[in-house]
């Protein structure tokens, strides 16, 4: 039986998100949220959650995953983050939880808190219509509302009788470059007009281990082929400098920019991008690219029992087609700077075209703000007038 938690709003939220794409999406939500209603938020996050103001629970660097294998390795810590924000969602009884992504943890989350009687939002729920489809049970049952950011999931949420709303998503607003390429350039004290390659090996700790050093061969099959050649490496701000210098060595030409994503991405010719939110920003920046993944085997056998999509990369989805070449799991170095060189040398409009059409089809609106928007008016309703 539901929980009898809260009759009035108490001005608590909590919020749960496990990895950084996540954590940036959720602090842009908090950061609106709170130009609307005073809300006291909590929960699990990292810098950019605790910059929004969100009292930090636990640091998810010590939960988050890639991939099915490494709950092995990670289960104790888990465990101990699931038992300490359920302790703190029994203790502190929010008036509402907002939960970003990270399925496994957070539906287990959804259910305590849908016995505690805490209403549950989840803001980019789970890619169920990709794999795990049984996850929709849950989702149903224990999360009051979902806040879809992607155009074909609010038909799939509706099918399967969820509440849903569609907000658009947040990168056709956000994901613009500060600078021109020449201006960047002339920052890098980079002379002339040389062709720019981006590689972007990922944020999290083992897909930078796993993915650099297979971008780094690819740039030296690249450099072979053009002369006037820039690399540059996009980082997250939060990487770690010693785990990518374990890989750069004198002599590679390779620059590593922290948080200049956009500007690299708007001024390459093309890049090679590991699979995640990144090969949506490069889309919406119109950047030709070739994306890779590749994970441990055991996790590869079992996504291939249980995805059920043909591409993994967003602008192919959202496209239905393969606008970005798709490397997963039997990288071949030599594939894929063939295709690199080709897009320098031999030009990228149709592709470019291509990319318009998935940017057009996610519109322009403040997503942020018109899902803070949509929250407020699910607590109006379920609480009445909010002080």
């Amino acid at each position: 039986m539901r929980g009898q938690a809260h009759t009035l709003f108490n001005g608590k939220a909590a919020i749960v998100t496990g990895e950084l794409s996540g954590e940036i999406h959720g602090a842009h939500l908090v950061e609106a949220l709170k130009g609307k209603l005073p809300l006291e938020f909590s929960g699990i996050g990292s810098t950019r959650l605790a910059s929004a103001g969100v009292r930090i629970i636990e640091d998810y660097g010590h939960i988050s995953l890639v991939g099915f294998s490494e709950i092995f390795s990670k289960i104790g810590h888990i465990r101990r983050a699931y038992n300490l924000m359920k302790g703190h969602l029994t203790s502190e009884l929010p008036s509402l939880l907002i939960l970003v992504d990270f399925p496994g943890f957070n539906l287990r989350l959804a259910r305590v808190a849908h016995g505690l009687g805490i209403p549950t939002i989840y803001f980019i729920p789970p890619q169920v219509w990709a794999w795990n489809q049984g996850r929709i049970r849950q989702i149903k049952k224990y999360v009051d509302l979902v806040i879809c950011i992607l155009p074909f999931e609010e038909p799939f949420y509706k099918e399967h009788g969820v509440p849903v709303a569609y907000v658009g998503h947040p990168f056709a607003l956000t994901v613009k470059p500060t600078r021109t390429r020449e201006s960047l350039l002339s920052e890098l004290g980079i002379h002339g007009d040389p062709k720019i390659v981006s590689i972007l090996p990922g944020s999290r700790e083992n897909e930078i281990a796993t993915h650099l050093p297979l971008l780094l061969q690819v740039v030296h099959l690249i450099e072979r082929e053009i002369a006037d050649l820039l690399v540059l490496m996009p980082l997250s701000d939060n990487t770690d400098d010693g785990l990518v210098r374990r890989f750069l060595r004198p002599g590679i030409p390779v620059l590593p920019l922290k948080g200049r994503t956009y500007d690299a991405l708007a001024a390459s010719d093309a890049a090679v991008i590991t699979s995640g939110s990144a090969t949506l920003e490069a889309a919406l920046l119109g950047t030709p690219s070739v994306v890779l993944y590749k994970i441990s085997t055991l996790s590869f056998l079992l996504a291939k029992l249980l995805v059920k999509v043909d591409y993994i990369s967003l602008p192919n989805l959202i496209a239905r087609k393969e606008i970005y070449p798709e490397h997963v799991q039997d990288i071949r170095p030599e594939k894929i700077a063939e295709r690199i060189v080709s897009m320098v040398k031999n030009g990228t409009a149709a592709v470019r075209d291509e990319l318009r059409k998935v940017s057009q089809s996610l519109g322009n609106q403040d997503s942020y703000s018109l899902a803070a928007d949509t929250i407020v008016h699910y607590l109006q309703k379920r609480y009445g007038p909010l002080s």
